[in-house]
Order: C-alpha cells, then structure tokens, then sequence
C-alpha cells in the first residue's frame, strides 16, 4: 500500500477480535480458547495489530455471526459499549457496510461493530 501511495483500508473482523476481547462473555472466551477457533482469533488479533500501525487510515469491520438469511432490517453499526448489538448480520449487508465505509470515508481509524438481524 504504501509503494502505491494507498492510504485507505477497510477489512472485515470479527466481534472478540483484538481490543474486543474483553467485551466477550467468559462463555465464549472458553468456547474460542478450547477449539479450532482459536487460530482464527489469533490471525485476526495479528491483522488488527498490523492494520493499527500501518498508518493507513483503516477500518476493522467487526461483525457478529455471519448469515446467508435474507433480511430487510437495516445495518447498525456503534463503537463497542455504546450499544447492545443482535447476533447476526447478513454477509451481503456486511459487504455494503464495507463499501460505504470505503465510498463514504466513514469509520475512519475505527473498530465498530455491525450487526442487523436478532437471533
């Protein structure tokens, strides 16, 4: 990126990833540390260490559970804390999500959290 003088970035992560780690239920801590899920959290943890000293005006795009269900409720998307999220977000919201946040230059240098279906 930066040989092509590229300054923006917005990746898809994961709820429990990186800084959210705390934010998780030890339920789930428990579940993540004693499966295959583990690998994934840590390759996800490395790329939010990577992408927050890049310099690059990036975005993490932390979703819930990823969905193929089709829903007509609207993406909410809030810094951890300052709301309640659902447990899901359809795949094809979550990507619009991310294409805003690229057209838009919205989010930037931000971890929110994304979600649009309950249950």
């Amino acid at each position: 990126m930066g040989e092509n003088n590229i300054r923006r970035i917005v990746l898809a992560s994961t709820q429990g990833a990186g800084d959210d780690w705390s934010h998780l239920s030890p339920l789930m801590k428990a579940i993540i540390k004693m499966s295959n899920l583990d690998a994934g959290f840590t390759d996800h943890d490395g790329v939010d260490q990577a992408v927050r000293s890049s310099g690059a005006d990036w975005t993490l795009v932390r979703a819930v559970a990823l969905s193929d269900k089709p829903t007509t409720n609207p993406v909410h998307a809030a810094e951890r804390g300052t709301g309640k999220p659902a447990t899901r977000i359809n795949r094809t919201a979550l990507a619009d999500f991310m294409l805003d946040a690229v057209e838009q230059n919205t989010w930037v240098r931000q971890a929110p959290l994304v979600w649009n279906a309950r249950g």
